[in-house]
């Protein structure tokens, strides 16, 4: 590390099928990153255990502030552990303790949507607003929420589950956590296929598309499926609304592959968002996916905001 570029700490994002462990330094830059397969077979210790060992391979002799954690949940803050996370196979998944013993640094564990808008508070596009609202439309929905300075954690640091809001009650669609009706059931990248599927049936129209990627290309310019369009927009609509009607932002980051790589989902999406408020801006990241890791960082530099 040259001198003069501030202090540095360490930072991971659990995923259930990649961990991404990097250094961060307080401007926000990720100066280092290695990425691996997060251990699903043995121990759910082998989940720390990697995340220490790839640590020590990228940071050698630098001397680091800290160590921030981020990770999808639930999780349980006062425990420091995953507690039965629906991604990783392992029922609990010790996570602080492990990790402050092998790395003897202060470790801090977030939800990921949480870290994420940390990130983008302190180093993204969310930077000059009030109230943020973090909003991830991937393989699930998730946000996070900063206000006045504050990220809102909730009682074991699962608050912001915004993919759970009810958005329908016409396909009753279950949801992973099983319930029904839920906006990650229907807009989600693992969810649009079983809408898709569905919404088909309804309609006495062949199935043709299974994945993702092609339903959304192909009902863009495939007439006999542009209904299928406006049915995920109003969809997406209900979950925007929900989101504005309880957070009140004045910026919504919006991130998550399914969301950045067909941003005409958005406009769609804005037709039938309810004006009940005034539509804050929605902006797009700017951070290339990294959001997560660099508000895991950013905790460390300001702990006062989580």
């Amino acid at each position: 590390m040259q001198q003069g570029e501030g202090r540095i700490a360490g930072a991971a994002d659990v995923g259930g099928t990649n961990t991404r462990v990097g250094l961060v330094r307080e401007d926000g830059k990720v100066v280092r990153i290695e990425k691996f397969p997060t251990p699903n077979k043995g121990k759910a210790e082998d989940i720390p255990l990697a995340i220490a060992r790839a640590l020590m391979d990228i940071a050698g002799d630098i001397p680091l502030a800290g160590l921030g954690i981020a990770a999808a949940g639930p999780l349980n803050i006062r425990e420091g552990i995953l507690d039965h996370p629906p991604n990783i196979p392992f029922d609990f998944v010790p996570i602080v303790a492990p990790l402050k013993e092998s790395t003897n640094l202060p470790v801090i564990f977030q939800n990921d949507c949480r870290a994420a808008v940390l990130g983008e508070v302190c180093a993204g596009g969310a930077r000059g607003y009030e109230t943020v609202v973090y909003i991830t439309i991937s393989t699930g929905i998730g946000g996070g929420i900063c206000t006045n300075g504050k990220v809102i954690t909730g009682r074991g640091g699962n608050a912001g589950e915004i993919g759970h809001f009810p958005v329908d009650t016409t396909y009753n669609l279950t949801c992973t956590c099983g319930l029904s009706g839920h906006w990650e059931g229907y807009a989600s990248g693992r969810g649009i296929p079983f809408f898709f599927r569905e919404w088909c049936t309804a309609h006495d129209l062949p199935c043709i598309y299974s994945t993702t990627p092609e339903i959304l290309r192909f009902s863009a310019t495939d007439p006999r499926y542009a209904g299928f369009r406006d049915a995920l927009a109003q969809v997406n609509g209900r979950g925007l609304s929900s989101v504005i009607v309880a957070y009140d932002p004045d910026c919504i980051i919006l991130d998550g592959t399914v969301i950045q790589r067909n941003p005409d989902l958005l406009d769609q999406a804005l037709v039938y968002t309810d004006r009940y408020l005034d539509l804050p801006p929605c902006i797009f990241s700017p951070l290339n996916g990294d959001a997560p890791l660099i508000g895991a960082a950013m905790a460390v530099f300001h702990p006062k905001m989580i």
